[in-house]
């Protein structure tokens, strides 16, 4: 392999990841000409069937698995001493080659409010004329053209269908759509769509012109432990061996890039590599032995996610759900062939089938309390197409399945969108690449983000309990309530009726509520703006043409750019930011992007 290259994309996390791939295979493509380097911590993702097969994302989320990196948070008082643990994809593909597949997007305001920080070129009407990527129609929810198609599971397996119904006469004042990614629906029912497997996570470098080209080299295994930068330029990288995904030698490799360094390696993984260039607050830096080359305090602070809890729920003996291709191999292996000859059946599926995009109703917000009412009125009062959360309904039980209880079981996975909480991640060395951060969330550390998980805990247990399929609540997968509460977990042989009151809940179940909360909630693994995209003054990192403060060369390309959180699920945010980036780089390097 030659050690100079045009273009190198930088990573040690999540590179090889949704926005690296984009940009890369476009540039391949633009100009086949152009050496280009991509260096991934994790192996390659391609044909395997733990990142091909919907169903299987379960596996890469296990605690045992080399294809996820954990990122162990500070013990929190916020969490009752708890210490919380977040998640990133380590995988040619990143986080879309081990996550969940759904397809959600954002709030056209959340691109409008990057622009207002100066970022000109990045509003929304300029970004959806970027949607190159994935051609998704409004009035057509499945894509089955461009690199990334989009549609619903491989097989009905009637528990979304219940869900909506349930929703439509329960819940009749938020109405049921098509479908919800309009960019501006955000009090709304819908089915749930998602990433077609074969099209997702590598799709740019998998086409045929870009994979027979023999300038674009893929490292995997690697972690880039620093940028080279001699007199104010990045000139190269160097990489050593990943301590997870690649035992081996740790001899750390150089490699130089002629026009320019692109640092794509997610919200924990960038500001790593550039505070182990220099590049940082000098704090930090100094801390860690590391000369300040660019004083630049922004770099690693602002971190955002979304927050999310899963409750759980017994079903009834005849209720489809996924369980059985989670928790069985013989099981996949019956259905792999369903899958092999057509692409359909539980293979094909993730569980998910429906979603509702949730905004509180005035008599939601009434009897919430005073955090909430006074996050709706900074916040969301003013800001109409941003949902507060999303509940997604589940038919099986999605997370480590050592804890499951034997039978069959229903869940929701709900989750806020715009939390108030401001994390940061930083290095603790200077030299070992491998090093765990010095990384801090900072969950619900702001009482409004506890209102608003109380009131989508509530909210599912009513839409639940009223399901055909409901057999009662799992009661380890929900708030230990009072003796004698009417909320306590119990089983029960049939649903509640539609019009049966609501659960009338006390201070001392708000409480247990809150409790279950700071022992439970976790990331959704949308980390991100850990590499700011606005002004220095204001603890930016990069420009709006992605260059970074201070150093000619270099540029950041992911999720850690967003300056402001986003109201979905991140993946489709990245491919925006993908073929955005992807058109600047382009027109940087005098290419044709067509």
């Amino acid at each position: 392999m030659s050690l100079d290259f045009d273009v190198i994309f930088a990573g040690g996390e999540f590179i090889g990841g949704t926005t690296a791939c984009v940009v890369a295979g476009r540039l391949a493509a633009a100009d086949p000409s152009l050496k280009i380097l991509i260096v991934e911590s994790g192996q390659h993702s391609r044909d395997l069937p733990i990142h091909v097969h919907p169903c299987r994302y379960i596996e890469n989320i296990a605690l045992k698995t080399t294809t996820i990196s954990f990122h162990v948070g500070k013990p929190s008082t916020h969490l009752d001493g708890r210490v919380p643990v977040f998640q990133s994809g380590r995988a040619v593909g990143g986080g879309s080659a081990v996550n969940f597949m759904m397809y959600v997007r954002g709030a056209a305001s959340d691109y409008d409010n990057w622009e207002a920080l100066g970022n000109k070129g990045w509003g929304f009407n300029q970004l959806r004329s970027s949607k190159r990527s994935h051609p998704y129609r409004i009035d057509k929810p499945t894509v089955t053209q461009g690199p990334i198609q989009i549609s619903a599971g491989g097989i009905d397996l009637g528990f979304g269908s219940q869900f909506l119904n349930v929703g439509s006469a329960y819940d009749p004042d938020r109405p049921q759509v098509d479908d919800n990614n309009d960019f501006k629906t955000a009090n709304a029912y819908s089915v749930s769509v998602l990433i077609r497997s074969t099209s997702g996570l590598t799709s740019f470098l998998s086409t045929s012109h870009v994979t027979r080209n023999p300038n674009l080299k893929i490292v995997v295994g690697k972690r880039v432990k620093r940028v080279i930068i001699e007199n104010g330029r990045a000139v190269g990288i160097e990489y050593t061996t990943d301590g997870i995904s690649c035992q081996g030698s740790d001899e750390p490799v150089t490699v130089k890039a002629t026009k320019l360094v692109v640092v794509s390696a997610g919200a924990f993984g960038s500001p790593s590599i550039l505070e182990r260039s220099g590049i940082g607050a000098p704090s930090i830096l100094e801390k860690n032995n590391i000369d300040v080359l660019v004083d630049l305090p922004g770099v690693g602070e602002n971190y955002q996610d979304h927050f999310g809890v899963c409750a759980a729920f017994y079903a009834s003996d005849e209720t489809e759900t996924m369980d059985d291709v989670w928790s069985d191999p013989e099981a996949i292996a019956i259905r792999v062939k369903e899958w092999e000859e057509n692409g359909t059946g539980k293979i094909a599926q993730n569980g998910i089938e429906a979603i509702v995009k949730v905004r509180p109703t005035v008599k939601q917000l009434r009897s919430a309390g005073p955090e909430l009412q006074s996050r709706w009125e900074r916040f969301f009062q003013h800001n109409p197409d941003k949902p507060m959360g999303i509940i997604a309904a589940s038919a099986g039980f999605p997370l480590d399945h050592s804890m499951s209880v034997g039978r069959k079981i229903l869940c929701t996975i709900y989750y806020i969108l715009y939390p108030e909480a401001i994390g940061s991640a930083h290095i603790t060395s200077g030299e070992d690449a491998n090093s765990p951060l010095d990384f801090d969330p900072d969950i619900f550390s702001k009482a409004g983000d506890v209102a608003q998980l109380t009131l989508l805990y509530k909210m599912t247990r009513e839409l639940l309990r009223r399901m055909p399929a409901y057999r009662g609540e799992v009661a380890a997968f929900h708030p230990k309530f009072p003796p004698g509460s009417p909320a306590a977990c119990r089983e029960s042989e049939n649903p509640v009726p539609i019009d049966a009151p609501d659960i009338v809940y006390s201070d001392a179940d708000d409480e247990a509520i809150a409790k279950f909360h700071r022992d439970t909630v976790l990331a959704t693994w949308h980390s991100l703006g850990t590499c700011a995209m606005k002004p220095r003054s204001q603890g930016g990192v990069v420009d709006a043409r992605l260059n970074v403060y201070g150093v000619e060369g270099l540029k950041v390309a992911d999720m850690s750019i967003c300056p402001t959180n986003v109201g979905n699920n991140t993946y489709s945010t990245a491919l925006l930011i993908g073929e955005k980036a992807a058109a600047i780089i382009a027109e940087d390097l005098g290419v044709k992007n067509t």
